[in-house]
This record gives structure tokens, sequence and C-alpha cells, in this order.
């Protein structure tokens, strides 16, 4: 994969994470490219709230992009059929 193809796949992850923490809540920091809870950050609460959204957005991402994997296999076998 050349670089300019990492640089867009890392792009469109980003742009996926971001999307889904907005749809679940949270924030989408692009700087430190991570997801904060509305908890007040730079506690501990707001720490331990950051891992559970991030958690969630990271299950929610993996979940539609295996399910996005499935309906191209699925998409590509009925086209040969």
């Amino acid at each position: 994969m050349d670089m300019q193809s990492k640089t867009n796949a890392k792009q469109a992850l980003n742009n996926l994470k971001m999307e889904i923490a907005s749809e679940l809540g949270y924030n989408y920091n692009q700087e430190t490219n991570k997801v904060e809870s509305n908890a007040p950050q730079g506690t501990l609460e707001g720490s331990a709230q950051n891992v559970l959204a991030g958690e969630e957005v990271g299950g929610l991402a993996t979940r539609k992009l295996v399910k996005m994997g499935e309906q191209i296999l699925v998409d590509k076998y009925n086209f040969q059929k």
C-alpha cells in the first residue's frame, strides 16, 4: 500500500470514529486522535469515562467495519453468480 493510500485510509478511519463519537454523544479530539467523554477532563473520573467512551466507540467502529466487509463479500458473491 502506498503512502497516499495509507493516509487516506487513516483519515477515513478517523472520520468514522468522529462520526460514531458524535452519535454516542462523545467528543473526538482531532489533535490527540482520542475520544473524550463529557466528564471533566484532567480528573480521575474524566480519565475513566474517556476509557469507557473509547471502548464504546472502538467497539461500534469495529462492528460497522465488519458489517461493511461482510456486505462487500456478499455483493461480490452475488455478482459472480
